[in-house]
């Protein structure tokens, strides 16, 4: 017989999952460089919250609805919360191939 006379016919099921299949980048600019100075005073140099407000104060960085000085609790709010996007945005999942069906055709 020549290879012209089989069908080879493959059934699986495969699943994928991903925390990327959604627009889930909302911050703009200058959240994203508020964190990442937050990040790097909170991780990097070890300051405290009220230390990194104060730091804030002297950069000219003010809360965006009201125009105060950022408070040693919102900065921890922002810290806490970007750790958590942070951690979201970059879980990985295995992707899984199950009910593998192989069947020829004469």
């Amino acid at each position: 017989m020549l290879l012209d006379d089989y069908k080879l016919n493959l059934s699986f099921t495969l699943l994928i999952q991903s925390s990327s299949l959604s627009n889930i980048h909302h911050y703009n600019y200058d959240q994203k460089k508020l964190y990442r100075l937050i990040k790097f005073l909170k991780d990097e140099r070890g300051l405290g919250y009220r230390r990194i407000s104060h730091i804030l104060y002297d950069k000219g960085f003010r809360t965006i609805r009201s125009n105060k000085p950022i408070l040693n609790n919102y900065v921890y709010s922002i810290y806490k919360n970007g750790k958590i996007r942070e951690e979201r945005l970059s879980r990985s999942y295995e992707s899984l191939i199950l009910n593998v069906v192989c069947s020829i055709l004469i």
